[in-house]
């Protein structure tokens, strides 16, 4: 998904949030706008380049094909362990961050599922859903 809807999402729940967390509810950003590092820190890693807007081309370019990438953030692992920090925790900054995440997750499925079903694409850029799984094929 494009990162301008991410940023659009994240700013419209923290003016809903400000009014019950002031200015607390920017920590919405954290994991619903900046969860897509692991975009970057997965280019880093794999190309051993440093450059942002490269990596960024690479990830909007539809025609190129990059199959089973490691987004770790993205991942079932992380967020189940994230999740069930913010339960136990039972912390109110750890619950808004944890929207944020939800929130940014849910874009992406629905972005998905448009991609797939209503536009009938076949996706040439996927990522590996289990760090686990991941990495028991590599």
């Amino acid at each position: 998904m494009y990162l301008r809807y991410h940023l659009l999402s994240c700013v419209i729940l923290a003016i809903v949030l400000f009014p019950f967390f002031n200015y607390y509810s920017l920590l919405v950003f954290i994991l619903g706008f900046f969860i897509d590092l692991d975009h970057y820190l997965y280019d880093v890693i794999t190309t051993r380049k440093l450059s942002l807007s490269t990596s960024y081309k690479i990830h909007m370019n539809k025609e190129h094909e990059i199959k089973d990438q490691l987004h770790i953030f993205h991942t079932i692992e992380f967020i189940a362990a994230f999740l069930i920090l913010t339960i136990i925790s039972n912390n109110v900054y750890l619950i808004i961050v944890s929207t944020g995440l939800l929130l940014h997750l849910i874009l992406d499925y629905i972005y998905e599922i448009y991609l797939i079903m209503i536009k009938k694409e076949k996706l040439k850029q996927t990522r590996a859903s289990s760090l686990i799984l991941w990495m028991l094929r590599h």
